[in-house]
């Protein structure tokens, strides 16, 4: 059957289950956005800048499952490549596209605007290449073939995707075919798959103290159910990495805590590092989830990979993650093996506000705790609010929006726009301190437009707090101007009705709270929290520490010191 080139892109972006295109309009794609604007099943979403666009697709995707990028070349391409490299360190499926320069012109390498002016019409395509799994250039010829490879890539491989559309092939038609682009996964090498169930069997014939580690984008890659499958049926105990938080409910009776090297409580350390048959599942350690590299996991750990398995120094290529949880999810325990400590109820205090009582950050994230629901959608920013959630006890059905290996900062606000246009029904709460915030803050005026209504909170410590604990407390470098942020809020608002308190007390506080909670759906919320800027909390300094020592040696500790001192 006939179908232009610019349908048959939206059919299969619908099919995979897109249903809105973000990004920013230009000259080399509107001819795109005109087929996007005659179609019911799938819509342009404008954002304010193609940086903010990507942000917002990486959100979109978390909870969709899939996303879509649309900018224009060179320019747009450059400004969002960014938010792209995240979703690409993350495993955050995103399809790039790009309205390029008529083909003809790159043909005749003629000097265009957003170029060079050189001819060179790879350079953009070079820039994405390390950042995406599958890059194509649309033409006549190769569209039907190249779209089909590059979206099987973004879906299988759950990484970014790079396609150009030259700006004058869109409305040709192409022969293509009448049926729907195939998904299918690859399934295992059946011996393969035999040899690593066998082989994991007889360790656990063995084991004493079996136990689970989990780490990247398992719900991305379908696993979440699986890994919690096995774990059930092994009942054995499990930790997360930071990454991992919440992927499984956080009041499971067999979630033991966090995993972070040498900063784990000592139950946990005690269940991952003496473990003698440990699971990782899509287990890869950084900087940042392992306390800078203190972990200590036995070297014959079975990490679990989407497309892998390896136990120790053994590869088993070939082996499907789904098909191999399915069958551990299966098999008989040979044992029953050692009671663990739950992590569950602790039994803490109920929080009461302190009349007059200056708000500080520890009493703040105590507070914050019981305020976060059952199946809320819960967004932190790097720096102390990703560190603040990270120490929470979170009810069942929570999703974790964050950035724990890219940390770009300014990515959570543009992020939270694209996961509330994915589930819009779903309550969603962020936490962002004013640096970051000042950053992408233009994305506000995206949710009075489309009529959505998180709840923000907005930490306002007049600067990078993080940074200061890491080195310069009182350094010009580490403040930020303030900003009249209710001000902001309303110019962005266009008169749309709206919630917001500053709070500086911890009984303000708990007003502000109960009286969001009254409005929270059907208005936006704004509680702006003041803090010291040095009012830090001690695990986010001693997590600073680390940092400080591990990029500048003992001379920079001699520096922070100092400072300390001061």
């Amino acid at each position: 059957m006939k179908m232009t080139i610019g349908d048959f892109l939206l059919d299969r972006l619908s099919q995979i289950g897109i249903k809105d295109i973000l990004g920013v309009p230009g000259d080399y794609n509107l001819q795109f956005l005109i087929q996007t604007e005659r179609r019911n099943d799938i819509k342009f979403v404008g954002t304010r800048n193609e940086l903010n666009g990507a942000y917002a697709a990486d959100g979109y995707a978390r909870l969709n499952g899939i996303s879509a990028l649309l900018t224009t070349y060179g320019v747009g391409d450059l400004s969002a490549i960014n938010g792209i490299a995240g979703a690409y360190a993350e495993y955050v499926p995103i399809v790039c596209i790009t309205g390029a320069p008529p083909l003809n012109s790159m043909y005749r390498r003629r000097s265009l605007h957003h170029t060079t002016a050189e001819g060179n019409f790879e350079d953009v395509m070079s820039c994405y290449r390390p950042f995406t799994v599958a890059q194509a250039r649309i033409t006549p010829q190769n569209a039907v073939e190249e779209i089909d490879r590059v979206l099987r890539a973004c879906v299988r491989k759950k990484r970014p995707v790079y396609l150009q559309i030259p700006s004058d092939i869109t409305f040709f038609e192409i022969d293509v075919y009448n049926e729907k682009l195939s998904l299918r996964q690859q399934t295992s090498d059946l011996q393969q798959l035999n040899a690593v169930v066998e082989s994991i069997e007889e360790k656990l014939a063995k084991a004493e103290n079996p136990s689970a580690l989990l780490g990247m984008a398992l719900d991305r890659f379908g696993l979440r159910d699986l890994s919690q499958s096995m774990i059930e049926n092994l009942q054995i105990p499990f930790a997360t990495l930071s990454a991992a938080q919440c992927v499984l409910d956080g009041d499971h009776p067999q979630w033991i805590g966090g995993y972070s090297g040498c900063s784990s409580s000592d139950t946990v350390k005690a269940a991952i590092e003496q473990s003698d048959c440990l699971f990782g599942l899509n287990v890869k350690f950084t900087d940042s989830n392992s306390s800078y590299f203190t972990q200590h996991v036995p070297e014959n750990m079975i990490n679990i990979r989407p497309f892998r398995t390896i136990i120790g120094h053994e590869v088993y290529e070939g082996v499907s993650a789904i098909e191999l949880l399915e069958r551990l999810s299966k098999i008989t325990p040979p044992k029953k093996y050692k009671n663990w400590q739950s992590s569950s109820p602790k039994g803490k205090e109920v929080w009461k506000p302190v009349k007059d009582e200056k708000l500080i950050q520890n009493r703040f994230w105590q507070r914050v705790e019981s305020f976060i629901k059952p199946h809320d959608v819960v967004v932190t920013e790097a720096g102390t609010s990703m560190r603040g959630v990270k120490i929470l006890d979170m009810p069942s059905g929570i999703t974790i929006i964050s950035q724990p290996l890219w940390l770009s900062i300014g990515y959570s606000l543009p992020a939270l726009f694209g996961s509330l246009m994915a589930k819009p029904d779903r309550r969603q709460v962020i936490f962002i301190g004013d640096g970051s915030f000042q950053l992408t803050a233009q994305e506000v005026s995206s949710f009075f437009e489309h009529d959505l209504k998180p709840i923000i909170f907005l930490i306002n410590n007049r600067g990078y707090t993080i940074e200061r604990a890491i080195m310069g407390f009182h350094s010009k470098y580490n403040d930020v101007p303030n900003w009249n942020y209710l001000q902001l809020f309303d110019a962005f608002s266009d008169g749309k009705e709206f919630f917001y308190r500053q709070v500086n007390t911890e009984e303000e506080f708990e007003n502000a709270l109960n009286d969001a909670d009254q409005v929270a759906g059907q208005e936006l919320c704004l509680i702006e929290v003041m803090f010291d800027p040095l009012d830090i909390p001690k695990a986010v300094q001693s997590s600073a520490n680390m940092v400080a020592a591990f990029n500048y040696g003992p001379r920079g500790l001699k520096e922070l010191d100092k400072n300390i001192d001061d």
